[in-house]
């Protein structure tokens, strides 16, 4: 018969305390949780993507491991290398738009344990295809990867993990300015909406963000 211990072994102990509890990406102002769920939802040119190149850099410059599993070839590691991202420590599966081949790979990576972040980009797919997928697998990643020092990022159209995911964002664009005429414009500045969608969370959360893309 085994005995129950309630004393954690120094080893242990020591790698609970490598991670804080929450990730804060200043530059976005949010703070997203480990061992959770986080959903981000909207269209095309929203910032999507501009925000998970920052979580994956922050968290690889800091020597995590980190994955992506990339459903619909949305992921450029030249990109990614730009953001800071550090590709040796970054793991990247291809799905080849395939929905069932994403959502087995996600679960072996929960398995796994021990990635900083698994971001699960749905970007790419077929609204119809990802609204196959059962709720009940959302749960199952959120039971699997709960006391883990795993961030899930989920990056889609539309919201699909419903009440599983601890924190749920919908980006949207405002406006874009552009300077000049003709065929040859410069675009000076972009406009983006950051809303949370928990309603746990109290009032929803908007942020205006401005990105100027000019030299001076």
């Amino acid at each position: 018969m085994q005995h129950l211990s309630l004393v954690k072994s120094l080893s242990h102990l020591r790698e609970e305390q490598k991670h804080i509890e929450e990730i804060s990406l200043d530059g976005f102002g949010m703070s997203l949780t480990r061992g959770a769920i986080t959903e981000v939802v909207g269209g095309a040119s929203t910032g999507k993507t501009g925000f998970s190149l920052a979580l994956l850099s922050r968290l690889t410059s800091d020597g995590e491991i980190c994955a992506v599993v990339d459903a619909g070839h949305g992921f450029d590691p030249v990109t990614a290398q730009m953001a800071g991202v550090v590709l040796e420590d970054l793991l990247w599966i291809r799905c080849g738009n395939d929905v069932e081949k994403a959502f087995i790979a996600a679960d072996y990576l929960v398995q796994a344990k021990g990635f900083g972040c698994i971001w699960l980009n749905l970007g790419g797919l077929a609204r119809s295809q990802l609204r196959m997928v059962p709720r009940s697998y959302w749960f199952r990643y959120r039971t699997r990867i709960k006391e883990t020092p795993t961030v899930l990022l989920v990056t889609a159209a539309e919201s699909l993990v419903g009440s599983a995911s601890h924190g749920s964002y919908t980006f949207e664009r405002d406006k874009t300015v552009w300077s000049g005429g003709g065929k040859f414009k410069l675009l000076r500045e972009f406009h983006i909406s950051l809303t949370s969608r928990k309603g746990s969370y109290g009032p929803p959360l908007r942020a205006k963000m401005e990105f100027d893309y000019t030299d001076g």
